[in-house]
């Protein structure tokens, strides 16, 4: 890495912890946490999935290598608080994913969102499942418990956006890497995407777990991607605080007072394994759909937790991105 500029984000702790199984058992986590950037600044021109910087403050290559990904996030302008998976970079420029890990493009120069000169960038590194749930190394053990097969260990899942699937992890003891459970191939190497959450499935009568993670804390409103149609995403609770259904204050969101033609949120609810839905009326309360007359604003979203978002139409540009605006003042 050639000379950087780097801004100091407020940084955050998040605790997750897990009683010890009696059966199988299965838990939903997501990260709203980030790691430090490596990169902060302005770029000085820009094309559909490229973005060029001054100078030259990388070194080619260094941020698109299979195992250890990077992302750039827009700090600033019509698009912030977007994250784009780095897939090449020179050392003046980088290209980006622009589907955010769905199905659907949206270019960097989309018209009427376009990014523009003088917006702030971060690059950032990001996680894989070895680095993030271990490789089974002395300075990286395993958070889960690996096995030969996939019926004894215990599994990752993360939702797949561009599939609209669950894909499913666990580390071969065997093989002495993480594989999915329908193919040997090596998948260390998987990104975990900032807006992501995680399934995690633990066999009976394993120990109590916990872990912790410490990261950057979210300074702009995180965007999450969509393209509608009725076609639920999962994925985080931005933020690393608990929320109320009615602080949510979702952009880019249809009310209704019908369940049926609302958008609607899903939260999973451990003690019963299962997602309920909520949806929010034209006066701006929420509903829990099946129950019309109890106003569910107070709910509590817990930090950390899984959520699944559908949009009744299908969208594109500015409006297939929901975000919701920043719970406290960074």
């Amino acid at each position: 890495m050639g000379a950087t500029t780097v801004t100091t984000a407020p940084v955050g702790a998040m605790t997750y912890s897990f009683p010890a199984t009696t059966q199988l058992t299965s838990s939903y986590i997501s990260v709203p946490l980030t790691n430090a950037p490596i990169y902060s600044g302005t770029f000085a021109s820009f094309t559909s999935t490229t973005i060029n910087f001054a100078g030259t403050p990388f070194t080619a290559g260094e941020l698109a290598q299979a195992g250890s990904p990077y992302f750039l996030r827009l700090q600033s302008g019509t698009q912030a608080g977007r994250c784009l998976l780095i897939t090449a970079n020179t050392v003046n420029s980088v290209t980006v994913d622009v589907t955010n890990n769905s199905s659907q493009t949206t270019n960097l120069d989309t018209s009427g969102f376009s990014v523009a000169l003088g917006d702030q960038v971060q690059i950032f590194p990001g996680d894989t499942l070895a680095s993030f749930f271990g490789d089974n190394t002395t300075g990286n053990p395993l958070i889960l418990v690996g096995a030969a097969g996939a019926l004894s260990a215990d599994t990752v899942s993360i939702y797949n956006k561009s599939l609209a699937k669950q894909d499913a992890y666990f580390f071969s003891t065997s093989l002495g890497y993480w594989r999915s459970t329908t193919s040997t191939e090596n998948k260390n190497g998987v990104v975990l995407y900032p807006d992501a959450a995680f399934g995690l499935t633990r066999r009976a009568g394993r120990a109590a777990l916990s872990f912790s993670v410490v990261g950057d804390v979210p300074v702009v409103t995180p965007k999450i991607k969509t393209a509608g149609s009725n076609q639920a995403v999962y994925g985080a609770n931005p933020y690393p605080v608990d929320l109320t259904l009615g602080t949510l204050n979702l952009v880019n969101w249809t009310k209704s007072n019908s369940a049926l033609s609302a958008d609607t949120i899903s939260v999973y609810n451990s003690s019963q394994a299962k997602m309920d839905t909520y949806y929010q009326k034209l006066d701006g309360t929420w509903r829990k759909a099946g129950d019309t007359i109890t106003d569910q604003s107070p709910f509590v979203v817990p930090a950390g937790s899984l959520l699944g978002f559908l949009k009744r139409a299908a969208v594109s540009g500015s409006a297939s991105f929901i975000s919701s605006p920043l719970p406290y003042n960074p």
